[in-house]
């Protein structure tokens, strides 16, 4: 019987489907361990260990089952085994010196698929694997990410994070993805936001956290008038965050809206998550109240049938990973740095303008604003383009860089097909709820008070103390003179991309 199964044992298919066996059975256990003693998670660890190289091990496996049917359908029609048995005599000095080198180039190549296979596996899991491999697609988002506050942080522990079920979601809409690529016919652009994107209670708060209160935090911001001389206008803000302290009974002033202890459900009726005509907030004390948006009637089984999301971190700050920055407020950035001179009369006008261009491709783009920069101070200010050409052609290099990093004609990636929701200035942001109009059935209205979260103050008299400071909410808070029209009007409808 020992005979009989060495003989349809031997053959060259269940050979190759043992060492397939051998190899990944291993490579599970060497896995098994890295991920159970490592310091850092890996997403993708869940789906390679216990179903990928399981499913490589059954395919060994049924090399073997195959490689002995087929021995036992040659030993049935009188044929020769594929290969003779194999004998080892350890009293062979040859047979030693074979086995022993046999066994060494075994555990070498052990050790090599295991090294190869988990640097492949990391790899998976590399900034450059999610951007490059598609790089016509994603280099928008590649480059983005690059420079964001996030750019240390893998594109899978955001969209993907630990577990089989979003790595499976994410890998067939990537298989999809990929016949688009091939058959040229994906959006353009990506839209935004992503329907299926993990909720960041699972993926943004490992890190972060709507229960860690920071206190009230002032902060100042240097804008720059679109005027000839580039006017700088500083603004002080009091953000109201909260106090300084963990606390999980009771979440912060303005990031309660994500607490896990109340919740809050919308409906948007449109892609982009701007209009929303049904909110349902449930307090920390249990109650619940509905409201609707202006000329809505939208009901309560109308809106679980719509489809309702809980609000979370990404739909205010939807953009931390990939930001795409208005013209005015890169502009405003590279003044303060000085990385574009203030001096120059008008800079900040004709920055944003050629920021702003209309371009065909990216070459294009590149060419475009040093054109319109040297053309417009050439024909505007003569002697300015005589005697500062360098100074010119520093701001020219900055705006070229900032606009690699911020668009991207061929995929038509921009601030305007990218807003960003924290805040309100370029976008509806927090007005797409707290716009005055969302109101409930007993009348209580979401206020678009902006004292709610923040407020402008100025300094102002004389401190009691050097060491001390006065300060008074402003009294007009536009730069420039608007009328009482900042009452009333949204700051996007001015400043958003349909102007």
């Amino acid at each position: 019987m020992q005979q009989r199964v060495r003989k349809i044992f031997y053959n060259p298919v269940s050979f190759v489907g043992l060492i397939i066996v051998v190899f990944n059975i291993a490579f599970i256990v060497f896995l098994s361990l890295v991920e159970a003693f490592s310091r850092r998670e890996h997403p993708y660890a869940d789906l390679v260990i216990w179903l990928i190289l399981p499913a490589i091990v059954l395919f060994g496996l049924a090399l073997i089952l195959i490689g002995i049917r087929r021995e036992r359908r040659k030993e049935r029609e009188g044929q020769a085994p594929s290969l003779a048995s194999l004998i080892v005599d350890f009293n062979n000095p040859k047979h030693r010196r074979t086995f022993l080198a046999l066994l060494t180039g075994f555990l070498l190549m052990s050790l090599l698929y295991a090294f190869a296979g988990y640097k492949t596996y990391e790899f998976t899991e590399s900034v450059t694997f999610c951007g490059s491999m598609c790089h016509k697609i994603m280099g928008p988002q590649y480059r983005s990410h690059a420079f964001s506050e996030h750019a240390e942080i893998g594109c899978v522990n955001c969209h993907v994070g630990p577990g089989i079920r979003y790595f499976l979601l994410y890998k067939l809409r990537g298989t999809k993805e990929l016949f688009d690529l091939i058959f040229d016919r994906y959006p353009r652009p990506i839209p935004s936001p992503v329907r299926d994107l993990r909720p960041s209670q699972e993926v943004c708060e490992n890190c972060h956290g709507p229960q860690y209160r920071i206190n009230e935090r002032l902060q100042s911001r240097t804008y720059y008038l679109s005027d000839k001389q580039n006017t700088p206008k500083t603004i002080d803000f009091l953000l109201r965050m909260g106090n300084v302290e963990v606390k999980t009974e009771q979440p912060p002033k303005m990031h309660w809206h994500s607490s896990t202890t109340e919740e809050i459900m919308y409906v948007a009726s449109d892609a982009k998550r701007n209009v929303i005509p049904w909110i349902r907030v449930k307090r920390l004390d249990g109650k619940v109240r509905v409201y609707r948006g202006e000329g809505s009637t939208m009901s309560d089984a109308a809106a679980v049938k719509a489809g309702t999301r809980r609000m979370d971190c990404v739909d205010c700050h939807n953009r931390q990973g990939h930001a795409y920055n208005p013209p005015d407020v890169i502009v405003n950035a590279l003044l303060n740095l000085k990385t574009i001179d203030p001096a120059l009369p008008e800079i900040k006008a004709v920055s944003v303008e050629a920021l702003d261009g209309d371009y065909p491709s990216r070459e294009s783009a590149q060419k475009g604003i040093e054109t319109s920069i040297r053309e417009f101070y050439k024909a505007t200010y003569p002697d300015i383009s005589a005697n500062k050409g360098e100074v010119i052609s520093a701001a020219v290099r900055a705006l070229q860089q900032v606009y690699a990093w911020n668009y991207d004609p061929s995929m038509k990636v921009s601030w305007k097909n990218y807003p960003s929701n924290q805040g309100h200035r370029f976008s509806p942001g927090c007005f797409r709820c707290h716009d005055g109009k969302h109101r409930s059935d007993d009348g209580a209205v979401l206020s678009r008070d902006c004292s709610l979260c923040h407020l402008l103050i100025e300094r102002t008299g004389t401190a009691p103390k050097p060491d001390q400071a006065v300060f008074r909410v402003m009294k007009y808070p536009h730069p420039v003179d608007i009328g009482d029209s900042w009452k009333t009007m949204q700051c996007h409808e001015c400043h958003g991309a349909a102007q």
